[in-house]
């Protein structure tokens, strides 16, 4: 998964400057943006901590144009990975909720930052032979920041390679109260009409 989102970033990058001749950088209004990639995330508690995991990730953001260079907009982020073993499957979620502002220095061009702020969880599910399943789950503060790039490719659409930073913080484990974060660095290739 790595080698196909490098790639498709690498193109993308290759082809912005053809496309942004032919289409100009607009927003005005309504936008909406989803898009899919890779992320590595990594959880941390009181008493414990650990390796890294990679696993797909993606994201959904709703909102506005209030200037030709601002977005405001409401984002989900997400992460998931299952994994086995000895015999036990364990899944680890991280997701935010955020109020982002997308911030693009120049207006004529596709470059962007972003921010934003909200709520954050995370799960933690196991199903052990024998013994049975169990689930942990918490809620915390959430946040994120990041960057991409709008390749137009039409009026309204445009490829957008990202890359994002999200995270939780402040939530608790709920049988012992203990405190639990995750975050997740995901990287991929978004679609976005304006």
């Amino acid at each position: 998964m790595h080698i196909l989102v490098r790639t498709t970033a690498l193109l993308a990058f290759a082809v912005a400057p053809a496309f942004a001749q032919s289409h100009p950088q607009t927003r005005d209004g309504f936008t909406i943006s989803f898009g899919v990639g890779g992320g590595s995330a990594g959880v941390s508690c009181d008493e414990c901590g650990s390796d890294r995991k990679t696993a797909p990730s993606g994201y959904l953001r709703i909102g506005g144009a209030i200037r030709p260079n601002l977005v405001l907009a409401g984002e989900v982020n997400a992460w998931t990975k299952k994994e086995t073993e000895e015999g036990t499957d364990v899944t680890v979620s991280i997701g935010t909720v955020n109020f982002v502002a997308q911030w693009y220095p120049q207006t004529t061009s596709g470059f962007f930052v972003s921010g934003g702020v909200g709520g954050g969880s995370l799960r933690v599910e196991a199903n052990v032979p024998g013994i049975g399943s169990f689930s942990q789950h918490t809620n915390g503060f959430g946040y994120q920041a990041g960057a991409g790039y709008d390749i137009r490719l039409g009026r309204n659409f445009s490829l957008t390679p990202f890359a994002t930073y999200f995270a939780t913080s402040g939530g608790k484990v709920e049988s012992t109260g203990d405190k639990i974060d995750g975050n997740v660095f995901h990287v991929g290739l978004g679609f976005t009409w304006h």
